[in-house]
């Protein structure tokens, strides 16, 4: 008997990075039921040679893949949105709309208003929700996800709570 299929999360460059600075990039390949994937285009948007090797090293160990846009579809909404956003935030969003998958992404703004439109709610998932499904899944702890938060404050990245307890 098999389990339920994975849910695939197309992730963006600042989900990636945010992991990379916490030391959690493995959480990706760690979540049960979850299946993560990065497009090219995230993957060159990954600019620091530290980083880059770490996503090198994800996708090597397989805790995520790379796709590409194929579709005929797919890269005519890519071009569409590469218009008003990002072409990193283009290709998630590509792939997520077109693919029925989650995406994972802390962008605000415009690209948030776009995923909503396109996605629905539930759909979009951030730093601070990948570690709340880490947590609930018994893969992390309060206290490691709080460590986590604390190495991301560091980087400038903040979350609207003290502590992961609050939200879990």
């Amino acid at each position: 008997m098999t389990g339920a299929p994975a849910r695939i999360v197309v992730a963006d460059a600042n989900i990636i990075i945010n992991l990379i600075h916490a030391g959690r990039r493995t959480l990706l390949g760690a979540l049960p039921g979850y299946e993560f994937v990065v497009p090219e285009d995230v993957v060159s948007e990954v600019s620091d040679p530290v980083q880059r090797e770490a996503l090198a090293s994800a996708l090597a160990a397989g805790h995520v893949r790379q796709e590409a846009i194929t579709a005929s579809v797919e890269l005519t909404r890519y071009a569409d949105l590469r218009q008003i956003i990002g072409k990193g935030e283009a290709a998630c969003l590509t792939l997520a709309e077109s693919r029925g998958w989650l995406i994972a992404s802390d962008e605000k703004r415009r690209f948030r208003r776009e995923t909503l439109a396109r996605l629905g709610s539930g759909r979009l998932v951030t730093t601070a929700g990948l570690f709340v499904l880490a947590i609930r899944a018994g893969v992390l702890s309060v206290a490691e996800a709080d460590e986590a938060k604390a190495i991301l404050e560091q980087h400038r990245f903040r979350m609207p709570f003290g502590s992961f307890s609050e939200v879990v």
